[in-house]
């Protein structure tokens, strides 16, 4: 595997040296100096560039991608003179989370009229991935963009039902994906935040699972159809939760194998159905007469469906520490082609390469490991460096290693985590470069390390005493160890396919690489093992999460002011509609104070989406209150 590996790296041009490097004596010495910023660079370069490239996938789940980046960090460990600290005398722990499989091609053939239409899976159609599983046969219904909506009283109702007047039950239902294009004033379909969900195929299909439908037919709209029609493919959505997962077989169709069937049934093609309800405002649905489908697809889904694995290297400790061990691990899945997880929530496949999150953090694991694999005669803990798998579906790598450690825990003295350390940027009061320390208060000793190793450095630490939050350090923290967790904040290309490495700082990141190395340094030597100290719980303690209702800003994260500063608002979504703007500084929300992010997501949690909040800002000193309808959480592409 490595001699191809190595092959095809060369064929994109990324040259990777046999040995390993060697540090000068100033640092195996001294844990503080850094070696010539030049070279470590163009080394974070090379394997940050890996990690987010086109090979690589996104490095979601069940991609060649994530297979290839996992063979990558193993092989880089190995380079570096780690010892493999997986299963079986090898580098990697694997485990299986859940999701789904397609087994078998999915099949549908559909009689219109005289003719006798068979379709082909992967050509004509594709089983979606929140398809179920099963067999379906009965007439076939047009129920233009499948959306029911009903909202407001007297002369401000509006309502929409695709579904109202046609029979339902026991039919295939064909439906189009989006929702219609023109969205007059007054209609839920002007508003992004509910366009969004109106359009999410798991409602349209969970509407018409619930009105009894056989089977459900999805075809892209004209913008989505562009020139080729794609049809996405079965992973996109495999991973939806199984509480989301139809009941029934869900195919999407090419809509060249629609026009024929709605011509057979002497009805328009799909663009002139399209065209006429977006103009009109109005449904516009029918069932096809003399129409019948016969459809089927087999589907397995459950909690151990999807096979990943983490990614382990072990420098053995040496003296009266060696028995104890440092974890020091970071996530290098990412969401591959998009699907739930994406923010820019794309409706096709798009590569999402995740440079910051969390190829950065992945590439800081490797330079460490590269960096103390070098260091000759190193006494203290042992130091175990772990890429975990599928942290971006729910930490399931760090849980399945704190389920099954390959290191006793009680014996693991501290974590250090690393995910998303490639933005750093000064904070705009004080000029310092801006750094987030989670987990401060998990160990007494802790806040005073971080201060003392500062020193020379001079970064503007935003410390969250708390060691819980949506990355791996949570299932540590979970287990009673003492965690530390280093990021460099969320920003506009988070779960988006702009996620580029052009756009990391290299430099910033030597800074924090030289800063970990120091503290993880520190805690593998000090003689008293690190003990723990349980903090409370917060909400929202780390990044925001793909699926929930929110504002449509990217909150950021202050030490010592109260309220949360809005460092910016997502185009057309509620906060900008209702007049938030970067800069502003949420001080009370629905009449309760806003003291930080914590308090922030909590109260957003309890929310109720789709009613109307008031919110108060500090502008500039200046008071402003705005009222904000906040959203139905997108539930799906």
């Amino acid at each position: 595997m490595r001699n191809r590996l190595w092959k095809n790296l060369a064929a994109m041009g990324i040259a990777i040296g046999a040995g390993s490097f060697s540090l000068p004596q100033a640092l195996r010495a001294d844990p503080f100096t850094t070696e010539d910023k030049a070279a470590t660079i163009a080394r974070l370069k090379k394997n940050l560039f890996y990690l987010a490239s086109p090979y690589c996938e996104g490095r979601a789940p069940k991609t060649p991608g994530s297979e290839r980046a996992g063979e990558y960090i193993a092989d880089r460990f190995a380079l570096a003179g780690l010892k493999p600290g997986g299963v079986q005398g090898g580098y990697f722990q694997p485990f299986r989370i859940q999701g789904a499989n397609q087994e078998g091609a999915g099949v549908l053939s559909i009689k219109a009229g005289s003719q006798e239409i068979s379709a082909t899976d992967g050509k004509n159609f594709s089983v979606y991935g929140l398809s179920g599983s099963g067999k379906a046969k009965g007439g076939v219904v047009f129920c233009g963009y499948g959306i029911e909506f009903k909202e407001g009283e007297g002369e401000k109702a509006f309502s929409y039902d695709d579904f109202a007047g046609v029979p339902v039950e026991g039919k295939v239902v064909v439906i189009l994906r989006e929702s219609p294009s023109k969205r007059p004033d007054g209609s839920p379909f002007a508003e992004g935040g509910r366009v969004r969900t109106l359009g999410s195929i798991t409602e349209k299909v969970a509407k018409a699972v619930a009105r009894k439908a056989a089977a459900v037919l999805v075809v892209n709209n004209k913008d989505l159809a562009g020139p080729e029609d794609p049809l996405v493919p079965f992973d996109f959505t495999s991973f939806s939760p199984a509480s989301r997962a139809a009941k029934v077989p869900v195919l999407h169709v090419k809509r060249e194998l629609v026009d024929t069937i709605l011509k057979a049934s002497g009805k328009p093609a799909i663009q002139d159905l399209e065209k006429k309800i977006s103009e009109s405002g109005k449904p516009d649905s029918f069932e096809l007469a003399g129409c019948e489908a016969d459809l089927g697809c087999s589907v397995r889904r459950g909690a151990n469906e999807v096979p990943l694995r983490n990614v382990v290297g072990v420098l053995e400790g040496k003296g009266p520490l060696a028995n104890e061990t440092i974890v020091i691990g970071a996530h290098y899945d990412h969401v591959g082609y998009g699907g739930f997880s994406s923010l820019a929530q794309v409706k096709m496949p798009t590569l999402h390469p995740g440079a910051d999150d969390n190829a950065s953090g992945t590439t800081a694991l490797l330079e460490l490991a590269h960096r103390f694999g070098s260091m000759s005669g190193r006494e203290g803990r042992r130091l175990v460096f772990i890429a975990f798998s599928g942290e971006e579906l729910g930490l399931y790598g760090s849980v399945a290693y704190c389920a099954n450690p390959l290191f006793p825990l009680e014996q693991t003295a501290a974590m250090v985590n690393l995910d998303m350390v490639g933005r750093l940027r000064p904070e705009k009061m004080s000029g310092k470069d801006r750094l987030l320390v989670q987990g401060v208060g998990t160990s007494p000793g802790f806040d005073g390390l971080i201060e003392k190793l500062n020193k020379g450095r001079d970064f503007q630490f935003v410390k969250q005493q708390s060691g819980f939050g949506p990355s791996d350090h949570n299932s540590f923290c979970a287990k009673k160890r003492p965690v530390l967790f280093f990021w460099t904040d969320v920003h506009e290309d988070y779960h988006r396919p702009t996620d580029l490495p052009d756009r990391i700082n290299y430099e910033g990141m030597t800074k924090i690489l030289g800063f970990a190395q120091s503290v993880v340094a520190e805690l593998s030597t000090v003689a008293e093992k690190p003990s723990f100290v349980e903090v409370a719980r917060g909400g929202g303690q780390g990044r925001p999460m793909g699926n929930r209702p929110r504002l449509g800003i990217r909150p950021g994260y202050n030490e010592g002011e109260t309220g949360v500063v809005v460092e910016g608002v997502s185009p057309g979504e509620a906060a900008e509609k209702s007049g938030i703007k970067q800069g502003d500084r949420i001080i009370e929300m629905a009449g309760k104070p806003v003291q930080n992010i914590e308090g922030y997501m909590q109260l957003m949690g309890t929310i109720k989406p789709g009613t109307t909040v008031e919110i108060t800002l500090l502008r500039k000193d200046q008071k402003v209150q705005v009222k904000v309808l906040i959203p139905m959480p997108m539930m799906g592409p």
